[in-house]
């Protein structure tokens, strides 16, 4: 059975408060990079993670007015299963109807009994070649908080900052759960963060961002390692975020 999203998307409104978002991080994370003080990408998580929040309920907010001219997105479902989307704008994958609106993938999960849209920048097609290993325990998907794990030598990465965008987008509004900012490595900008990583979770729940030449995910026990560099760590991000959703079986 297709999966399809549960209501008319205000696609207009919320490419809007994406840019917004982009900019207000980029430019956080622009301005600490110039002060040289390894901080960028500790900093961008914190500002990631009050803007989305602010984001998230402007768009429910959004989601009660029409706009002329918006395209829906469930306008845009149907047509890809009445078969009349070319292949580069829609297609069906494992039983569930993905779209391309405004450069962005975009299909519906059921997460909790509840219909949840999910726009990512790769389709499943685009990622599935990624190699993905390994199992994760149930206490992964216990408690309300997921730790975020990344290089603190990482300074400025418009690819690994997209990255951490695309995955704490989906954890806030898609997964619904806290996240608690943290370094996969001891160094002197984790003065009062968490040191947390794949190898020494502690039994907690922790999705790890690391930059390798070959792209990955690894299920291990509460750990998510998401490998890469450039445009292929997203689409590790991407993957990553559609086996969590059970796109991937």
């Amino acid at each position: 059975m297709v999966v399809k999203a549960g209501k008319a998307v205000q696609k207009e409104l919320e490419h809007q408060q994406e840019q917004e978002i982009s900019l207000l991080a980029e430019n956080d994370l622009q301005a600490s990079a110039q002060q040289n003080d390894g901080r960028s990408v500790l900093i961008l998580i914190g500002v990631l993670i009050a803007v989305f929040v602010v984001a998230i309920a402007g768009f429910k907010t959004y989601n009660n007015f029409t706009t002329a001219g918006v395209v829906l997105i469930d306008d845009l479902h149907q047509q890809n299963l009445d078969g009349k989307l070319d292949s580069d704008e829609g297609y069906v994958y494992n039983g569930y109807s993905f779209v391309k609106a405004d450069g962005l993938w975009w299909t519906g999960v059921e997460v909790k009994n509840r219909i949840i849209k999910i726009p990512l920048h790769y389709g499943p097609r685009d990622v599935e070649t990624i190699p993905v290993t390994g199992k994760l325990a149930p206490e992964f998907n216990q408690g309300e908080k997921i730790y975020v794990a990344i290089d603190p030598t990482v300074n400025y990465d418009k690819y690994y900052t997209l990255g951490l965008m695309e995955l704490n987008n989906n954890i806030l509004q898609g997964i619904n759960r806290n996240i608690e900012a943290a370094c996969s490595a001891e160094n002197q900008v984790c003065e009062n963060r968490t040191v947390i990583n794949c190898e020494n979770t502690n039994g907690q729940p922790v999705v790890q961002l690391s930059v390798d030449e070959k792209p990955s995910v690894t299920l291990k026990g509460t750990c998510i390692d998401i490998r890469g560099s450039g445009e292929e760590l997203v689409k590790s991000v991407d993957l990553a975020l559609y086996v969590w959703y059970k796109v991937f079986g």
